[in-house]
């Protein structure tokens, strides 16, 4: 198993080569890791799941650990393979998905590109009592569901031009919560400042 990586990006892109000691490593990266990397001379880590089957191999790569532990709890479930749970970190911060599946709330998980509620709500079955080493590793204590206002915020800078990915990561990293009283125009200008910082 090849559970980690470090090496110089030669390539970036959804399909990202790093160079390790002369050995390029093509690594499958989800959307929100493809937009924070560039080609450079500085050394990168990456958290890595080699994938096996009988007809290819393939090396998930992530720049946060929390997201690959994510991803192998989301692929040991029935129904639930790797393109998908890909598809889902790349569209939510990890703490978000842990926090819907520990409340069971399958109908946030629906909105996962992919998941249909049935396996939305096998999720919740089978790992509502799985995932509280990714909870405390990342950092998320109780999270509410994302509100109305943050899905307009989302949606308004996605019109403007940034990914759903990248908008969300920005709410983020602004600590950005559901109870926030401003509004969209506000918040969405607070982004907007913040990305440009």
């Amino acid at each position: 198993m090849i559970s980690r990586i470090r090496g110089k990006i030669i390539e970036a892109g959804p399909r990202c080569v790093v160079d390790v000691g002369g050995v390029g490593f093509e690594l499958v990266l989800p959307e929100k890791d493809v937009e924070a990397i560039r080609p450079d001379s500085r050394d990168a880590t990456f958290y890595t799941y080699l994938y096996v089957r009988e007809d290819r191999m393939l090396l998930f790569g992530f720049l946060d650990p929390v997201d690959r532990e994510l991803f192998l709890k989301l692929i040991e479930v029935s129904g639930v393979g790797p393109k998908l749970a890909m598809g889902a970190i790349s569209l939510q911060p990890a703490h978000l998905i842990v926090a819907a599946i520990r409340r069971g709330d399958a109908a946030f998980l629906q909105k996962l590109p992919g998941l249909g509620k049935k396996t939305a709500e096998r999720l919740c079955i089978e790992l509502a009592d799985k995932l509280d080493a990714i909870a405390v590793s990342s950092g998320a204590g109780p999270v509410d569901a994302p509100s109305e206002l943050r899905e307009e915020v989302v949606l308004a800078l996605t019109s403007l031009g940034m990914t759903r990915g990248s908008a969300e990561a920005t709410l983020d990293k602004m600590k950005w919560r559901s109870d926030d009283t401003s509004s969209v125009e506000e918040i969405v200008r607070e982004a907007l400042r913040y990305t440009s910082s």
